[in-house]
Order: C-alpha cells, then sequence, then structure tokens
C-alpha cells in the first residue's frame, strides 16, 4: 500500500544539519540501543562529502530518512546503504521505497553501478522490503550487531555504464 507517496503527501529533500535531532530521535525509534547510531555519527554522515542523507517529509514533520555512502572501489562506484528509517506509523505505505529511489538515483548519477547493505538476520520485514526493490542476498557476516547477532550481506546490481 503506497497510499501517502501516491497522494502526494509526502515529499523527499535532501537533509541538513538542522535536521539531526530529529534524525537521532527516529533511528532511536526504529532500532535498539547499540545497533541505533550515535548522534555523532550521524551528524559526521550528514556533513561528510561521500554521503547522500535524504528525508520523508508528511505535513513538513519528518517521518523517516535515508543515508547512503557513495565511494570508489577501484574504478567502479558503489553505494553502501547506511539506514533507512521510517516511523512505524507510516510504515507500509511507500515512504521507504520513495526514500531508496532516491539515494538509488544519487548513487546512479555518480556513475554507480551498485548499492551494498547490511541487514539483520532477524529482520525479516526488512529483508524482504530489500528483495522487493531488487536486492540479492550475497553472504553471511557473523555476529556483526551487537557481537551477538548475524547480518546478511546484499546487494543491488544494474548495468555499469559503457565507457565511451
Amino acid at each position: 500500500m503506497d497510499s501517502l507517496v501516491s497522494s502526494g503527501e509526502c515529499a523527499v529533500r535532501s537533509a541538513h544539519v538542522d535536521d539531526l535531532d530529529r534524525l537521532s530521535v527516529i533511528d532511536a525509534a526504529c532500532f535498539p540501543q547499540g545497533i541505533a547510531y550515535p548522534r555523532e555519527y550521524l551528524r559526521r554522515l550528514l556533513c561528510s562529502p561521500t554521503s547522500v542523507t535524504r528525508v520523508a517529509s508528511i505535513a513538513a514533520v519528518i517521518v523517516g530518512f535515508a543515508i547512503i555512502e557513495v565511494r570508489a572501489r577501484g574504478l567502479k562506484v558503489v553505494g553502501e546503504l547506511v539506514t533507512i528509517d521510517v516511523l512505524a506509523e507510516v510504515r507500509h505505505q511507500g515512504v521507504g521505497r520513495l526514500l531508496h529511489a532516491s539515494v538509488e538515483r544519487a548513487v546512479r548519477h555518480r556513475g554507480g553501478h551498485k548499492i551494498r547493505l547490511q541487514v539483520s538476520v532477524e529482520n525479516t520485514a526488512a529483508i524482504q522490503f530489500y528483495e522487493q526493490l531488487g536486492y540479492r542476498t550475497r553472504g553471511r557476516i557473523p555476529r556483526y550487531y551487537l557481537n551477538t547477532i548475524d547480518a546478511w550481506w546484499m546487494e543491488k546490481c544494474w548495468k555499469e555504464p559503457k565507457n565511451l
């Protein structure tokens, strides 16, 4: 159900440092302590020239955000999806898809051909979400979260641009 997105109630924009407090609150609501990112780490990502952060708002209130780092891997550009956080009360309404589409466009715009991510093997809703977006599991990372919970390493690839 993409009701908020299809009705035009949800808007996506680039994040600003002024959004930091709200992003920190949302991250803490979406993930348990120890997995949620520290506020200063979120600040560093917001200020990094290699990171792209987008926020989704409904009635001018931020309800979710996505952060991706875009890095050169040799001659190739790869996106590393750091997080997509959406408040529980607006999940399953297209907000996460809208945020993902926005950060994927940023990777493509910078010449990227792939996005990688890690997701807890216990987070079945997120795994299903990423699979629906075209991600495929590439491997398992032991004890990735809190030194106890394994993660799936997933990737979404598309055709690399041809060099002229």
